[in-house]
């Protein structure tokens, strides 16, 4: 079962629209956007960037694609900007890694950030696709965001006094 939910993912990432090949910015314009490279043999790092013009959530997946002796291992795989460092999570390990964010997502403020993925290609050389999308957050989110500010500010005033 495992391996068809990964194949599912493999096929759902490869007929997305692709919107950048390795380095390059993506754009979540419309809520979410694919992505693939096939990086040479050897240590990789690939890095691509975004902007969010508003708080969202993010969330995602990245599978190696490979066949035969092709090998995609990844080492890392992090989102970071100002709302600081966020590592994906190895769900299936090869020979086709699945990396997934871990849920509900990763919540991010406003602001310029990079998808940075690092790890080895083997000498006859696989590929990966991924896809990201943003949500704006729950209203409870939002709450919970507005309480704790208030018990911080509260605070706050309450120790000048």
């Amino acid at each position: 079962m495992k391996l068809f939910q990964v194949a599912a993912a493999t096929a759902l990432t490869l007929t997305g629209a692709v919107a950048a090949a390795a380095g390059g910015p993506l754009d979540l314009s419309s809520g979410s956007t694919g992505f693939s490279s096939t990086p040479t043999a050897g240590s990789f790092v690939d890095v691509f960037t975004f902007t969010l013009l508003s708080p969202f959530v993010l969330t995602g997946s990245i599978t190696s694609v490979v066949s035969g002796t092709q090998n995609v291992d990844f080492t890392t795989i992090v989102v970071a900007g100002p709302s600081g460092s966020f590592n994906f999570t190895l769900a299936n390990p090869d020979p086709f890694e699945f990396w997934v964010t871990t849920s509900p997502g990763f919540s991010l403020i406003a602001g310029n950030y990079t998808l940075t993925l690092s790890g080895t290609n083997s000498a006859s050389i696989g590929s990966y696709g991924g896809n990201i999308a943003v949500a704006v957050p729950e209203p409870q989110t939002w709450a919970l965001l507005c309480g704790g500010l208030g018990i911080v500010g509260f605070l706050g005033l309450r120790r000048k006094a």
